[in-house]
């Protein structure tokens, strides 16, 4: 029988959550399927708040693609990766698409958070991202971690919200871990709202 891990248990030597990713986005993946998710709300510096966002970014045509990211953070970042999405092609592991995001992120004139102890600069993004029927997480600072079978894996502001909902649910199916896990940090963190969405890969 699997075990569900959460990926807080993985977040070793990786940078601390930036809290004003103002989301939740989540991923599971099994010997069977990946299952990813989000909420839909998107808030603008007025404080107004819409709940269309789609925040899992397809790159190719449906039937042929590959490549899946969830991006926490501003929207400018989705709109860096659509407009990139067409060097995605060129990436030969998620190490490349995580640096031709950089690229763009450093084309952007994006403000870095500066670290006292030497480590690399980070930025005020956090990413999942699917390839080649593998799961990553892409930190701040553009490192790559993969993600292990039977792991969820969450991002944004409502992420600690979403892996204790996960860990409580966790001998249920797929689907139901994130439905749950989501709906956990809608009702209870003020940055994440709206309706939901879940998809799913299958392997």
């Amino acid at each position: 029988m699997s075990t569900l891990t959460s990926s807080a248990e993985l977040r070793v030597n990786h940078e601390p959550l930036k809290r004003n990713n103002m989301t939740i986005i989540c991923a599971y993946k099994d010997a069977e399927s990946i299952v990813y998710g989000s909420d839909k709300r998107i808030t603008f510096d007025s404080g107004t708040t819409y709940d269309v966002c789609k925040k899992w970014i397809q790159i190719g045509e449906e039937n042929e693609s590959h490549i899946i990211i969830g991006a926490a953070g501003s929207a400018r970042l989705d709109n860096l990766i659509m407009s990139s999405a067409k060097n995605f092609g060129t990436a030969h592991s998620p190490y490349e698409i995580a640096d031709l995001i950089k690229r763009a992120v450093l084309a952007d004139t994006w403000k870095e958070t500066k670290d006292e102890d030497g480590e690399p600069q980070s930025y005020n993004i956090d990413i999942l991202l699917i390839c080649d029927s593998n799961l990553y997480r892409i930190g701040s600072d553009f490192s790559v971690t993969p993600i292990p079978e039977f792991t969820f894996v969450a991002a944004g502001s409502g992420e600690n919200l979403a892996l204790g909902a996960a860990f409580a649910t966790k001998n249920k199916k797929p689907k139901e871990i994130l439905k749950v896990a989501i709906q956990a940090a809608i009702k209870h963190d003020p940055h994440c709202g709206g309706t939901f969405v879940i998809d799913e890969i299958e392997l």
